[in-house]
């Protein structure tokens, strides 16, 4: 709720903001009656001289002050009355953890790390109101106590279907950060696109950037008779990391493999089963071409691949696919027959020899990234072959594959098609209210897991997958404001959730998205008509 008053005699009027923001923190105590604070022109953020993580947050913070109440503060190392007062204090249990105390003299945000303060000046951010320099912005007297539910939280954006510029990703991480996401998964190779150059395969981006054109809509037979082009060159790929760092983001490269590797294929065919020709698709799906498993000189090149993107992306996690690996053509290879013999593979009542041939492919990778100091991530299918319980597995088939996942053992981020898949066609159908509130509700932990097996769900994350999604207008269509939902599934405690009270909170983000110009879906059933008129549709 926002409040207005007056100051004295020939000062402007504010107005007080409100700390029941999107993600709803863990505890909030309001000092009732207690005067507010005021943001003035005079009021300073202050931070610890010589940390540069916390001069740079600073920095943000004045630029969200400015941005939401037109008050341009100032930014400064001395402390003092009228000032927000940016602080460490190891003291506070949970790295993520912060603390706000608000008084009409001052603001104290401590957090227990640089990371853990930044996601306090959200809160602030958030907690202001939004008077464009018509009136002050204050913050209610009171205290915020706060720590995430899960350490990872994450949002997955596919460029390989479809280009998006480095410009417009910074503003999608910016987005990420005001949601408390801390994990960009990009996902950067496809069957109709290679993203990402690679200095030792330079044909990856030469031939494997460009398609000649795409299909128009699900199961139509007509194509639009434009290309498709784009990579990220390995700098802007640094210029994207440092840019997500500075917001405490962490950014996963994946390079999905065996299968999906149809642009690598038209690129290098010798990396193929027949040697081909290879086409790019212009349509999506399932293709039976892939790597050829059994070659040495393909795991050469997985090899090759990673590590370049190891040298790029510092990230603890590389995310390697796995998913939607067909084995026809393995099926009928000689060179993986040979291999499958060499290794003494056998067909078992749950695993095809061909499935146990992905299993060896994927532990030879894994030992590459193992040996860099990082760990493997892979999709659910990786299931298939028994991986090693060290591979964190991002279960996307169904929330039956995440209970699978932990009831193995392995770091498990839950992420199901019906519920986080923000670009399904068919969920997409789904208008108003309840198609956030299918998000909202959804549970990442389910009941039949042991307490100990609880603790291998590791976090949960939000997708969009681009073969309907051309450009910003759909992109931030599908993503808001279901990620406002995914955001408290991630951060707050299931008993703290109530999805009427958050849509009475979503009021003041969704007035956040429209000062930023960021289009959102809209959950007036009435209105959602005029969102089929946005073009690159179907839903």
């Amino acid at each position: 709720m926002m409040m207005a008053g007056l100051l004295s005699c020939g000062e402007s009027k504010y107005e007080t903001g409100s700390f029941q923001v999107i993600p709803l923190p863990q505890e909030i105590t309001e000092t009732t009656g207690a005067q507010p604070f005021i943001v003035r022109p005079s009021t300073t953020i202050c931070y610890p001289e010589g940390n540069e993580k916390m001069e740079r947050t600073a920095r943000f913070l004045a630029g969200y002050i400015r941005e939401v109440t037109g008050t341009q503060v100032k930014v400064g190392t001395r402390a003092g009355s009228n000032c927000i007062q940016l602080s460490l204090d190891a003291t506070l249990s949970h790295p993520e953890s912060y603390e706000l105390t608000v008084t009409k003299d001052g603001v104290q945000l401590k957090g227990a790390t640089e990371a853990a303060v930044f996601l306090g000046t959200q809160t602030l951010y958030k907690a202001l109101p939004i008077t464009e320099g018509n009136a002050l912005g204050a913050l209610p007297a009171g205290t915020v106590k706060d720590e995430p539910r899960f350490a990872y939280r994450g949002f997955m954006i596919d460029v390989g279907r479809h280009f998006f510029s480095v410009d417009y990703l910074k503003e999608l991480i910016d987005v990420m950060a005001l949601h408390n996401i801390n994990h960009f998964h990009w996902h950067l190779t496809e069957d109709q696109g290679w993203r990402i150059e690679i200095k030792k395969y330079p044909k990856l981006t030469e031939i494997g950037a460009t398609r000649k054109e795409t299909i128009t809509a699900p199961g139509a037979n007509e194509y639009d008779g434009t290309p498709v082009s784009g990579f990220y060159t390995q700098e802007e790929a640094r210029e994207i990391v440092r840019y997500a760092a500075d917001r405490f983001i962490t950014v996963i490269p994946e390079i999905d493999l065996p299968g999906h590797m149809m642009a690598a294929l038209a690129s290098y065919p010798e990396l193929g089963c027949t040697g081909g020709p290879y086409e790019i698709p212009t349509r999506f799906g399932v293709f039976d071409e892939v790597l050829c498993g059994g070659n040495g000189q393909t795991l050469q090149f997985a090899k090759d691949v990673l590590n370049e993107i190891m040298d790029i992306f510092p990230s603890p996690y590389i995310h390697i696919g796995g998913d939607e690996c067909p084995k026809v053509r393995w099926e009928k290879c000689p060179t993986c027959q040979a291999k499958i013999r060499e290794l003494g593979l056998k067909s078992t009542r749950d695993h095809s020899k061909e499935n146990q041939l992905q299993v060896w492919f994927m532990s030879e990778v894994e030992k590459e990234i193992n040996a860099r100091g990082r760990k493997m991530m892979g999709w659910d299918e990786i299931l298939e072959g028994n991986p090693e319980p060290s591979v964190t597995v991002m279960a996307w088939t169904s929330p039956k594959a995440s209970i699978l996942s932990a009831q193995l053992g392995h770091p498990t981020i839950v992420t199901p098609i019906h519920y986080l898949y923000f670009s399904n066609p068919w969920i997409n159908r789904i208008m108003g209210e309840a198609s956030v509130e299918r998000v909202y509700n959804f549970e990442p932990v389910a009941d039949t897991l042991t307490l100990d097996q609880r603790k291998n769900i590791i976090g949960a994350q939000g997708c969009i997958w681009t073969e309907w999604t051309k450009d910003s207008v759909k992109m931030e269509w599908q993503m808001m404001p279901r990620i406002d939902a995914l955001s408290e599934l991630q951060w707050t405690q299931p008993d703290k959730k109530d999805f009427r009270q958050f849509l009475q909170r979503l009021q003041h983000q969704l007035k956040l998205y429209e000062l930023k110009g960021w289009n959102y879906k809209s959950l007036n059933e009435a209105d959602s008509l005029k969102y089929k008129q946005f073009k690159n549709m179907p839903l």
